[in-house]
């Protein structure tokens, strides 16, 4: 059997690829140079992009050029690496990677090469995954599937105890990232039972701490401080990252660095290393723990305990997996490549589905979340983190709410804040984003149900999904382009347009105009901050200045005051509410100011219940001893939300009073 569909382990430090051969066996593709395994570093070489061992050397040549570490930092939005005025997102430099991959695949095989199942750390969110599976399509292959790295490794060691129930501890130590997982393998069923893990923390951690302490004794001795040169510094992780493979066969090496013409000549024993990192494997540990506790299990019924990634080959992680577990590792299969072996027959199976080809093996896989599914909601005055899917729920899953209804009339969009994460603060999970439900149709308050399903597909990503329960109607959706965060939301920094409407009848003449003038200044220069928008309306007068943030314009309308005439606040409310719409993510304040009775008290009321059932705040000021209270009370929102003041002092506290309560954090 030959299938153009290739397995690929996507590492931080080392990629592998591999594929099922005509025999039905998974193997590792050499690349072009030969080597098994491709260095994920990346050097930019004028309009060249060269990836693996040649990329690798170069780092202390031309360490502007080079980047490595890429998957740590998929998914962040604000990473990029430049050169030559261009910026390069983790997506696009991943994306050479499996360039790279794919290229020396086909060169091996012989035939093209244009699926591929690609792993990914066990403990990856929903932002990396999508990230992976971007870099993927970019590089120009069809990503069948994601599998999370500890399950691919289990599946290689499934195949080769076929037919041996056990259950598995997946200890899986890359170069950048740490999964544990235990699998339940009973027949030809491979089913996870709990997950666990750190996607920053790996082989590199170690390295690090090395090169620190390296720096230090040179520092120490010289009074230079080789990490502030970018060169010196990739030449002295060379040397610490071999000789921390070289510690994991002896006892004791020398470490030989030269900079700006001083030499150190460093000895480390492999104590004085493992004493340096034991911090790093007492996090491996916890983990490893916490992960048996997820699963209700005791170390003693783990059967096997599988080690994966380059990093578990140091002699401080098998002997701390031997004292926990108090058995030996098995040593039956390639820490190095068997995740990659693992992607490899589920491509092949995952190749024979979509073809409708007798798959290659007889073995299924059941996968589960690694982190909790929740919804932002406000509880006791906070926001907390509502959560909808556990973590280490079977994939793909899904859950159904059907008790949303709308809040305002003619409400077309709704809004959801989604994370990621176990805590019940929703500000130290990791937040997916700003979901917009939009195409409601506009219908009296209440009057609209909506059920939204929240799933985890077959890759661990998510994807949620609403319907209008009305017409059965599934509604579209979309990530707010807003500049709205989470944190902005829990600090009340919620984008904000208010609406001053300033009575300017003609009882408002002389000091009464003047104290109003004086009041609205104050409470704008208190109100005004990043994502605050004032408009201005008299009446009569109208639309003095729409919504803005330019104080100076703000100022200039408020001179033109001017008092004359009636009190048509009927129509004041009308121009507001059609001046300042519903949009999703901002609060509407409109702030009325007024002394005396308006034209129209019934038009009146009905305005202002019209911006209340659109979710807009009304706040009433009544100013002079003639104001009608209980009708003023009637306009506003809330109680709190009618001031009565009979004295310009008491105006002008009553503005300072309501802009700091606006600018509360």
């Amino acid at each position: 059997m030959t299938t153009k569909a290739v397995g690929i382990d996507l590492g931080t430090t080392f990629c592998a690829v591999a594929h099922v051969n005509r025999h039905g066996v998974p193997e590792v593709l050499p690349n072009a140079e030969g080597d098994r395994l491709t260095p994920s570093v990346i050097l930019f070489d004028k309009d060249d992009v060269i990836v693996g061992n040649y990329a690798k050397q170069s780092a202390v040549v031309y360490p502007e050029q080079v980047v490595e570490f890429v998957k740590r930092h998929m998914g962040e939005d604000d990473y990029a690496f430049h050169y030559r005025d261009e910026a390069f997102n983790p997506e696009r430099l991943s994306s050479f990677i499996l360039a790279k991959l794919k290229h020396d695949a086909e060169l091996r095989l012989g035939h093209p090469v244009d699926q591929a199942v690609i792993t990914v750390p066990a403990y990856f969110g929903d932002k990396q995954r999508r990230a992976t599976m971007m870099a993927g399509e970019m590089a120009g292959l069809r990503v069948l599937k994601l599998v999370n790295e500890p399950t691919s490794a289990a599946f290689a060691y499934g195949l080769s105890n076929m037919g041996q129930d056990r259950q598995v501890l997946v200890f899986d130590l890359g170069g950048g990232t740490f999964d544990v997982s235990i699998v339940r393998i009973e027949g030809r069923d491979l089913t996870v039972l709990a997950t666990n893990g750190d996607h920053q923390l790996g082989g590199k951690d170690w390295d690090d701490l090395l090169i620190e302490w390296v720096a230090k004794q040179f520092k120490e001795r010289h009074g230079l401080d080789p990490l502030d040169d970018i060169a010196a510094y990739h030449d002295l992780r060379q040397k610490c990252v071999s000789a921390k493979i070289s510690l994991s066969r002896r006892p004791k090496v020398h470490i030989f660095y030269d900079f700006q013409g001083k030499i150190l000549r460093a000895a480390v024993t492999r104590e004085q290393f493992e004493d340096l990192t034991v911090g790093l494997l007492r996090r491996c540990e916890m983990l490893t723990r916490d992960v048996l506790d997820d699963a209700k299990m005791h170390t003693d019924e783990i059967n096997t305990v599988l080690l994966a990634g380059g990093s578990t080959r140091m002699p401080m992680v098998r002997r701390m997996v031997e004292r926990l577990f108090r058995k030996a590792p098995a040593t039956d299969i390639n820490p190095d490549e068997c995740v990659a072996m693992g992607a490899a027959l589920t491509a092949a199976l995952e190749a024979a589905r979509l073809t409708g080809d007798a798959p290659p093996i007889d073995i299924r896989t059941h996968d589960v979340t690694s982190h909790s599914l929740g919804m932002v909601v406000f509880r006791n005055g906070k926001l907390h983190n509502s959560r909808i899917i556990g973590r280490n729920s079977r994939i793909p899953c899904e859950q159904t709410r059907d008790d949303y209804v709308t809040t305002y009339d003619n409400q077309t969009t709704m809004d959801l804040w989604l994370v990621q994460g176990e805590n019940a603060d929703p500000m130290e999970c990791n937040v997916l984003g700003h979901f917009e439900f939009y195409g409601i149709p506009p219908r009296p308050m209440g009057a609209t149900r909506l059920s939204v399903t929240f799933r985890y597909n077959v890759n661990g990503i998510v994807e949620v999904e609403a319907m209008d329960l009305n017409t059965g109607q599934a509604l579209a959706h979309r990530l707010s382009s807003g500049l709205l965060t989470l944190e902005d939301l829990a600090h009340n920094r919620i984008p904000m347009h208010i609406t001053l409407l300033i009575d300017c009848s003609g009882s408002m003449y002389g000091q009464k105009i003047e104290d109003a003038r004086k009041a609205a200044v104050m409470f704008i220069e208190r109100t005004l901050r990043p994502g605050r928008q004032v408009a201005i309306i008299a009446f009569p007068g109208g639309v003095l200045t729409p919504p803005t943030a330019d104080p100076d314009r703000l100022r200039e309308a408020l001179e033109h005051l001017t008092p004359i005439g009636s009190t048509p606040l009927s129509g004041a409310l009308h121009a507001a509410r059609r001046l300042v719409r519903p949009k999703a993510g901002i609060q509407r304040v409109f702030v009325v100011l007024t002394d005396g009775h308006p034209d129209n008290p019934h038009d009146t009321i009905t305005e202002a219940h019209r911006i209340r059932n659109s979710g807009g705040r009304i706040v009433s000021i009544g100013v002079g001893r003639e104001v009608r209270q209980s009708f003023l009370r009637s306009l506003a929102s809330s109680p709190s939300d009618f001031h009565f003041c009979d004295e310009s002092i008491a105006l002008e506290d009553t503005f300072i009073n309501l802009a700091t309560e606006l600018a509360k954090p």
